[in-house]
């Protein structure tokens, strides 16, 4: 099994790392981390189900460890290169000369897309709002200041 180091660009950015690329049998081969992770969005590895969750921003994939991963003998993961990006919407090319994995991942898909301007609509009014025309408040009758009664009232004893 010949072992050949590999530099992988993200978006014509190489991507450094303490566990380099490889060429494993003709195949590009990638430690989960950091290349895994710095190309998808979510990466969960289940080691009790055998499997690891790769989530991009349209798609998702699961690995199962005996199926198309390996481990070096540090223990880390590997998974081949090329079918995980075309999975993740992706492109690579492979230079054999320099040695050079190119990747291309799609752009992000934006959160929010704000309504255009279009001049041609119609102005758009506000809604009349039914406000109920105010009564006016009588005005209070001025009499003057009060004086004491004129009349006298009568007393009436209060015990016979």
């Amino acid at each position: 099994m010949a072992l050949m180091a590999v530099t992988v660009l993200l978006d014509g950015v190489p991507i450094p790392a303490s566990r380099p690329a490889r060429v494993v049998d003709g195949a590009v081969t990638v430690p989960l981390d950091p290349f895994v992770r710095r190309l998808a969005r979510l990466v969960r590895v289940d080691r009790g189900a055998g499997s690891i969750l790769i989530a991009g921003d349209r798609t998702s994939i699961v690995l199962r460890f005996d199926a198309v991963a390996e481990r070096d003998g540090d223990g880390a993961i590997y998974v081949r290169l090329a079918p995980l990006v075309r999975a993740l919407g992706g492109e690579i090319a492979f230079d054999g000369v320099r040695k050079v994995a190119a990747v291309t991942m799609p752009q992000a898909l934006p959160v929010t897309t704000p309504t255009p301007f279009d001049p041609s609509d119609p102005t758009v009014t506000p809604r009349r709002i039914f406000t109920p025309e105010p009564t006016v408040t009588p005005r209070p009758t001025l009499s003057g200041i009060p004086q004491p009664r004129r009349t006298p009232v009568p007393a009436v004893p209060s015990h016979p």
